[in-house]
């Protein structure tokens, strides 16, 4: 995978982006929206990384790729699809906290999803949010998702307030 922006480039993960990885996992607000991808140690967000190389040689997915700013070749976050328990997918993206407030995340997801739909074949996909992360709300009504339903629901192991966006080609 190799999508460049104005801006950014998505691409794939390599070893070399570990510490990477590591640092813009720590910030308050993966702690609080996505508690399961704070990594505390380099070692855990190496297994991951590692995990998520291997991931690209198959079909199940978690399809997940590194957003790199072109300026400074700085790994600044993410973007994912992930396949649902209902067979549809999802996508997922984080931006770290320092670099957050700078269009990043529209401007990945944007270039992503297109791509994405494509290679797995679908006409739809989800994003699914904690109605509390306003930003990530901002960020899928910007990209033309609508809001389909407003529910409490199990979300990375707590009951929460979610908020689900649907975007149809």
């Amino acid at each position: 995978m190799q999508i460049k922006t104005e801006r950014l480039l998505i691409t794939t993960f390599d070893e070399s982006m570990i510490p990477s990885v590591h640092l813009n996992s720590l910030d308050n607000d993966t702690r609080k929206f996505v508690p399961d991808e704070v990594f505390e140690t380099e070692e855990a967000a190496r297994d991951t990384v590692e995990f998520l190389i291997q991931a690209y040689d198959g079909e199940e997915g978690p399809f997940v790729y590194p957003v790199i700013t072109l300026a400074d070749n700085k790994n600044i976050g993410y973007v994912q699809a992930i396949w649902r328990e209902d067979e549809s997918l999802e996508i997922g993206y984080k931006i770290a906290e320092k670099d957050r407030g700078n269009g990043y995340a529209a401007e990945a997801l944007q270039a992503f999803i297109p791509v994405v739909m494509d290679e797995l074949e679908v006409s739809e996909i989800w994003g699914i949010t904690r109605a509390d992360n306003t930003a990530s709300c901002r960020v899928l009504e910007k990209l033309d998702f609508k809001l389909q339903e407003k529910a409490v629901a199990n979300y990375h192991g707590a009951k929460h307030e979610v908020y689900k966006y649907l975007y149809c080609t």
